[in-house]
């Protein structure tokens, strides 16, 4: 398989301890896949190999990639499961109506931060109920599983997305990495989207500083056209606090993005053309709150839109389109609630939405803001 000069450094180095900054549409998970097939070639044996992601569908991707090795691919849960399901039987708590999502959301995070942010009022109540039925929610897996991961025997420790770390399952990794543990990180602070839940996008200068984790790039896109990376480079270089690094497009196709700026209605009747015109049959359109779609929803089932798909740019992360509508902007950045008041986050997930775009992108909204100047884009009012 043939990679690029950043990817072959990546698939060949010797460098013990890792951090693969992998932006959007670089091959992150194709460099993962080959650097491990490549230690297998070298001799490391598949049961000395542990891949760790963020999510189901990403672990069954490794895993279908990986399918002639048998690494050992799992979730941080879903590894810490079947290590504790070994010696003990497990009932895992399933979200019901005895509480609030938002409570559920501040316990996980009063858990995964290690106390390092307020104690719920509902908490104590909380462990009382999981007590009494004898159940573990998902952060209790990670908690009860500290004392057990010490004992593995994995010489080589992959972490995907690391830029969603949250403290309790670092000090998991920390308590993994044993003298002789070689450790490989990759991920983007760029789109680490998942503050409100507790992720900590700067473990990776942690990473960087503690263990002298060597620092690789990977900054050619394979996904966008240069005027879909420029307008997104443009947009997260606004950001203070993170990495630096410029995405390089490798298509030659150049389509300009372009900003609709409308009423509510002319903006769906806009898309729906559109969508019609240029037979945009595959689009997605993306928004930051589900809200935001619901009457467009309503109004592609009577066109017969039925293959045109809507998800909030946190749905579509690890995703690609041809073609991308962005309606909404006029809410960015989206402070509405105290949790989500971040403005470089909001600006992160902004960025997580216009790089989904492989071809077409279209940016809506219904007011000229600050953020809809600083992409400096053509705007066609409708």
């Amino acid at each position: 398989m043939i990679l690029n000069d950043e990817q072959k450094n990546a698939v060949y180095t010797e460098e013990p301890y890792v951090f693969l900054l992998a932006g959007a549409g670089s091959g992150k998970t194709r460099v993962i896949v080959e650097r491990i097939k490549y230690l297998i070639s070298k001799g490391v044996r598949k049961e000395d190999i542990l891949c760790i992601t963020f999510t189901k569908k990403a672990a069954l991707e490794m895993e279908e990639r990986l399918i002639d090795t048998s690494v050992s691919v799992y979730t941080f849960h879903g590894y810490c499961y079947e290590l504790l399901a070994k010696n003990k039987s497990i009932k895992l708590f399933e979200y019901n109506n005895e509480f609030l999502e938002n409570d559920i959301l501040k316990i996980a995070n009063y858990k995964n931060s290690l106390g390092k942010v307020k104690k719920p009022s509902i908490y104590d109540r909380y462990q009382t109920y999981l007590k009494s039925r004898g159940l573990v929610d998902f952060d209790d897996l990670l908690i009860e599983a500290l004392d057990e991961v010490k004992y593995h025997t994995y010489q080589y420790i992959f972490v995907d997305e690391f830029q969603d770390t949250n403290l309790l399952q670092f000090k998991l990794l920390e308590t993994m990495l044993h003298p002789n543990v070689n450790f490989f990180a990759v991920g983007d602070p760029d789109q680490s989207i998942y503050g409100f839940r507790g992720a900590r996008y700067e473990l990776i200068t942690y990473l960087l500083e503690k263990y002298q984790a060597k620092l690789l790039n990977l900054e050619k896109n394979y996904r966008s056209t240069n005027a879909i990376l420029d307008v997104s480079n443009r947009l997260i270089k606004k950001n203070i606090n993170r990495i630096k690094k410029t995405l390089k497009g490798e298509k030659t196709i150049d389509v300009k993005p372009i900003i609709w700026i409308g009423s509510v209605e002319s903006i769906e009747v806009k898309i729906v053309q559109t969508i019609k015109k240029h037979k945009y049959f595959d689009a997605v359109i993306l928004y930051r709150n589900h809200y935001q779609a619901v009457r467009l929803k309503q109004i592609l089932k009577r066109n017969y839109l039925f293959n045109v798909r809507l998800m909030s740019f946190h749905e579509s992360k690890g995703l690609e389109f041809e073609t991308v509508f962005i309606i909404g902007m006029e809410s960015l950045p989206f402070d509405k609630d105290p949790m989500y008041k971040n403005e470089e986050e909001e600006r992160r997930l902004l960025f997580v939405g216009l790089t989904r775009a492989k071809t077409n992108l279209f940016i809506v909204t219904t007011s000229k803001t600050q953020w809809i100047k600083d992409l400096r884009l053509d705007v066609l009012y409708i």
